[in-house]
């Protein structure tokens, strides 16, 4: 299992607000990936791919996973 933390500032590590999380999360779920969140503060996606997960399945989900991040973050 791995953990992805999103935060506001890397030198504060002030949690990402939780509505762009939620968007973060809603627009990864429309391109079909399934994040998990978790976190004190909500701003965690947990990753627990399968055993059989191969180059390309990771391509995809960090492919899906930036885009996601792009457009919400750039509003």
């Amino acid at each position: 299992m791995m953990g992805i933390e999103f935060v506001e500032d890397p030198t504060t590590k002030e949690p990402l607000h939780n509505d762009k999380v939620n968007a973060i999360w809603e627009k990864t779920k429309e391109y079909g990936v399934c994040f998990s969140k978790s976190g004190r503060f909500g701003n965690c996606f947990r990753v627990q791919p399968p055993m059989n997960l191969n180059e390309q399945d990771v391509d995809f989900a960090l492919d899906v996973l930036n885009q996601s991040m792009m457009e919400v973050l750039r509003k």
